[in-house]
């Protein structure tokens, strides 16, 4: 009978899913294949997914969703073809697969974390995928907590995000898309601090109007804090942010901040 190193991958695969989950053990045998000849090619990546659609939200070893990032990573990151970038192809393929079985696990979520992080650049694509996909994770229970704040902070200042270890106009909206959704909530204070240094940095550390708010920033801040009807804590705590540290500010949101108290 084969044993592991040499069965077919599909062979290898039902027999690891046929109790529903991942042990140790077998996270051993699957590193051991998949490492034998130093490269995780597209066949060994369909594998990886096969099976965490078969075990996803079981009892699985830890060890799993790690060699799954790891793998999966390697796979995306060290090819021939876009050594340290996302390409198109493998924008396609991953979103492909991470949608194939109708929702975004741990696991998946985790890996696009990674890649974000350590990419040297990836698709706009692939950028907005891993934003929605976080932004559902994260209002799932409609709190953020300590794990979520770092899960956004590896993206937000991923190197592979829009704007490297900046903060970008879409990664701007999608954090206060989430404020919007769970302000009032028993969030970590974790989360408020992320915020305002998020959004300082976005307003006040880009190329055009470095360490100023300009007529158009002005606009998108007011436009962004009125857009749910309510100025809450955070987004004055922002504001105090940006007040203490731009050297200028435009009228239209100094007018603001006086109504605001601010």
């Amino acid at each position: 009978m084969s044993d592991h190193m040499t069965m077919p991958l599909g062979e290898f695969a039902a027999d690891l899913i046929a109790d529903g989950i991942i042990d140790a053990q077998e996270v051993v045998k699957i590193r051991e294949r998949l490492y034998a000849d130093g490269v995780i090619d597209r066949e060994e990546a369909d594998f990886l997914f096969n099976v965490n659609d078969a075990v996803s939200g079981g009892a699985n070893d830890a060890g799993w969703k790690a060699l799954f990032v790891e793998a999966m990573t390697a796979h995306v990151l060290a090819d021939d073809v876009s050594p340290g970038e996302v390409d198109d192809d493998e924008t396609a393929y991953l979103i492909s697969k991470i949608e194939g079985d109708g929702k975004v696990d741990d696991v998946e979520l985790a890996l696009m974390i990674n890649i974000i992080a350590t990419a040297e650049s990836t698709t706009d694509k692939f950028q907005q995928f891993v934003l929605a996909s976080l932004k559902a994770a994260v209002l799932e229970d409609g709190v953020v907590d300590d794990d979520e704040v770092e899960m956004i902070k590896a993206v937000i200042y991923g190197q592979g995000g829009g704007a490297g270890e900046d903060v970008d106009r879409a990664e701007a909206d999608f954090l206060f898309e989430i404020n919007d959704a769970v302000t009032g909530k028993a969030n970590t204070p974790g989360w408020q601090a992320l915020l305002v240094e998020a959004i300082t940095k976005h307003v006040l550390e880009d190329e055009v109007s470095p360490g100023e708010v300009d007529d158009d920033e002005a606009a998108w801040l007011i436009g962004k804090i009125e857009g749910d009807g309510q100025v809450d804590d955070a987004e004055k705590a922002i504001l105090a942010s940006v007040k203490a540290n731009a050297k200028s500010i435009a009228d239209s949101l100094t007018q603001k901040m006086d109504a605001w108290g601010v």
